[in-house]
């Protein structure tokens, strides 16, 4: 059902977007990037590779509980292409799960039995991430809208924001725990002063109402649930490496792990914008029929992601040492050779990134859970299995072998999905 307001957004626009919403995109989320790398260097030069290790076990623990209830909520309003649902009830919802995920913080750091200068920081984690999440879904709207500019503007703010935060807390107190609230501070004054005052243009008055909306929320929450639990297997999955690592070699090898698997991740979020940017023609494309012309976008933005790894390869291989003693210091740059085989397992990841924002264009949800959830299984085997005998490059290999694995079942997904949406009388929104 289409409400007041809330037209589906024509191809023109979505066409828009893909041209220049991923250079808008990729110069967002880059000085974004910058900003999250500039706030390890930082802790690893003025800190200790215990200290980086706190903060990673801190992103380790709550990003899992926060993907989870955020639901991929974000992904199903970009696709919703017949505006089942107003955008306040998306917000709402989203409201509603961050309490959740707040409480279920406080639960597991007291199940995990933390020290209490770790269970600090993981607690205020939970509490910035949180605030991210509430300006995850406003971006949700601007990209329905077309106007992926909106979103790049405020990754401008948000990561200067949040190193920012970052480097008056640590550096004033030397505590990771007051690092991590100036982080949810920044991120909370570009919501307030950036993020909000946008979201109004496009929907006026957009405050939820839970106690007339709760149908509704759960109507959503059922539709976007298969996404919330991929969201927690694939946080989960970024987690494994890190935990049995932990588990094993201790928080300073942790520490070491996530200054080199910053490289990785930097490199994906390019391809993920380059996704973001293409989400409402895919969605469009593919709810109209038009497979061809799905296909080759899809195509083109495997080329580009394979592009964008190799290069991240060639980089590592040719200069990876000098430039980890550089930005991390000498005991970094030992780990030069892990570093090679994380920025090979980037480009197989980059490729599946793109498979996997097609598969949810074409609205495949339900599959989804279950394939992600094997592959965390077998991510953990092979972790528990190399990480202990060769450390670092161990866990390298694991992430390389279970993303090659993850690629050919996403395009298997979504080439079934092009044959499915041939076949006659088959629906958009059968989200199977």
């Amino acid at each position: 059902m289409n409400f007041v307001g809330e037209a589906p957004v024509p191809d023109a626009a979505a066409a828009v977007s893909v041209r220049r919403g991923f250079a808008w995109l990729s110069a967002g989320y880059a000085a974004y990037m910058f900003f999250q790398w500039a706030m390890i260097v930082l802790l690893a030069r003025w800190g200790t590779p215990e200290k980086v290790g706190q903060f990673g076990l801190a992103l380790a623990t709550t990003a899992p509980i926060v993907l989870f209830t955020s639901l991929g909520l974000r992904r199903v309003l970009a696709t919703d292409t017949l505006s089942d649902y107003r955008f306040s009830e998306y917000l709402g919802l989203r409201i509603v799960t961050n309490v959740a995920a707040i409480g279920l913080t406080a639960l597991v750091v007291w199940l995990a039995g933390y020290r209490a200068e770790t269970a600090l920081v993981v607690l205020a984690m939970g509490v910035a991430k949180a605030i991210e999440a509430t300006s995850d879904i406003v971006h949700g709207l601007f990209q329905r809208h077309g106007r992926i500019d909106f979103v790049a503007r405020s990754l401008l703010l948000r990561g200067p924001a949040s190193a920012a935060g970052l480097a008056l807390g640590f550096l004033a107190t030397g505590n990771v725990f007051w690092g991590v609230l100036g982080i949810g501070a920044g991120w909370l004054a570009v919501f307030l002063l950036y993020d909000w005052p946008r979201a109004r243009r496009f929907e006026g008055s957009c405050v939820p109402n839970p106690l007339k909306l709760a149908r509704r929320y759960a109507g959503l929450a059922a539709l976007a649930l298969p996404l919330g639990v991929v969201a927690l297997l694939t946080s989960l999955k970024a987690s494994i490496p890190s935990l049995v690592i932990a588990n094993h070699l201790g928080e300073g090898a942790l520490g070491l792990f996530m200054a080199l698997i910053y490289f990785h991740a930097a490199g994906n979020r390019v391809v993920s914008a380059l996704g973001e940017a293409a989400t409402v023609r895919l969605a469009a494309t593919y709810a109209r029929g038009e497979e061809e012309r799905f296909a080759r976008l899809t195509g083109k933005m495997l080329l580009a992601a394979l592009g964008i790894g190799a290069a991240g390869v060639a980089v590592a291989a040719a200069a990876g040492r000098p430039l980890l003693a550089l930005f991390y210091g000498p005991a970094y740059a030992e780990e030069s050779a892990a570093l090679v085989l994380i920025m090979a397992a980037a480009v197989v990841a980059n490729l599946q990134t793109v498979l996997d924002y097609a598969m949810t264009s074409a609205r495949r949800f339900k599959i989804q859970p279950w394939m992600y959830g094997s592959s965390a299984v077998l991510l953990f085997i092979l972790c528990a299995l190399l990480v202990p005998s060769l450390g670092l490059r161990g866990a390298a290999i694991a992430l390389g072998v279970g993303s090659l694995i993850e690629t050919i079942a996403t395009g298997a997904v979504v080439a079934w999905a092009l044959t499915r949406n041939r076949a006659p009388g088959t629906t958009l929104l059968e989200g199977s």
